[in-house]
């Protein structure tokens, strides 16, 4: 499953990870279950499912930004000052200890990878029209049809409860709507706007370089409104890890207090133009 918006800080990855830790008990249990005793002896065998129980403690990863990356326990992840200001990605893989140590697949288990980077702002090669690129993506597999559906059930509502902020603007072709609807306009909004400039320097002297300076004035327009459309991505990422000291609700407020200035002005010479006397 992709994860298509998700906003989170480290208390809800904390409950997000306890959440998980539960149905890994429960995965466990079911291990348990199916274990045989063969030629051992209780007390063998009584050790084999402790061991087997023990091996469900989920492990995590947590990569910050600045390149630290803390592996353990859920509990010692959290409580280590360590832990990063800023993550930049969180992974998790139910299965990993019976795997690595033990050269064991359990028949039930999950895989969680949370992509927390942000899509850069002056990257040209990233295609505003397509899907923001994320690597987010969550895994549940197993034979117990119950305690899968539950799993990716929960794991779901859990998702749908946290949605990040204007996620819709990460889909695909929502640059090409919002071009036609905003972007046109605005550019021959500011070619009206220099008018009064461009025809009194070159008007009547050489149509070819008003006209250039017309076309220039309207494809920088549309140069600013696809450099604004990714500002506002990485302003509202997809799939958001929120720290303490949240620099991004001051930017969310600039950007908003400028749009809408921008839109009051447009707007009031959209009036000008259509009930002109």
């Amino acid at each position: 499953m992709d994860v298509s918006s998700l906003s989170l800080d480290k208390e809800d990855l904390h409950r997000f990870c306890d959440i998980l830790q539960e149905r890994a008990d429960s995965a466990a249990e079911i291990e348990v279950g199916l274990l045989q005793q063969a030629e051992k002896n209780d007390e063998q065998f009584e050790a084999n499912k402790k061991t087997l129980r023990n091996s469900f403690q989920l492990k995590i990863t947590i990569s910050g930004k600045d390149g630290e990356e803390l592996w353990g326990s859920i509990e010692d992840i959290f409580e280590s000052p360590n832990f990063p200001e800023q993550v930049k990605s969180f992974y998790m893989d139910s299965e990993s200890t019976l795997r690595n140590v033990y050269d064991i697949y359990p028949h039930n288990s999950f895989i969680i990878f949370l992509d927390f980077n942000k899509p850069k702002i002056f990257d040209l090669s990233l295609m505003p029209s397509h899907e923001t690129p994320n690597e987010s993506n969550i895994e549940v597999k197993g034979y117990d049809a119950t305690w899968v559906n539950g799993v990716f059930s929960e794991i779901k509502k859990f998702i749908e409860d946290r949605s990040s902020t204007l996620s819709f603007v990460h889909r695909h072709s929502v640059y090409d709507i919002l071009l036609w609807v905003l972007g046109f306009p605005l550019s021959f909004w500011v070619c009206y706007k220099f008018s009064v400039i461009i025809e009194n320097a070159f008007g009547g002297n050489n149509a070819f370089v008003t006209n250039a300076l017309y076309l220039y004035v309207f494809l920088t327009t549309l140069f600013i409104f696809r450099i604004l459309f990714h500002y506002l991505r990485w302003l509202c990422p997809l799939v958001e890890y929120q720290s303490k000291v949240n620099r991004m609700l001051a930017h969310r407020a600039i950007f908003l207090a400028l749009s809408i200035g921008l839109a009051g002005k447009f707007l009031y010479d959209l009036a000008k133009l259509l009930f002109k006397t």
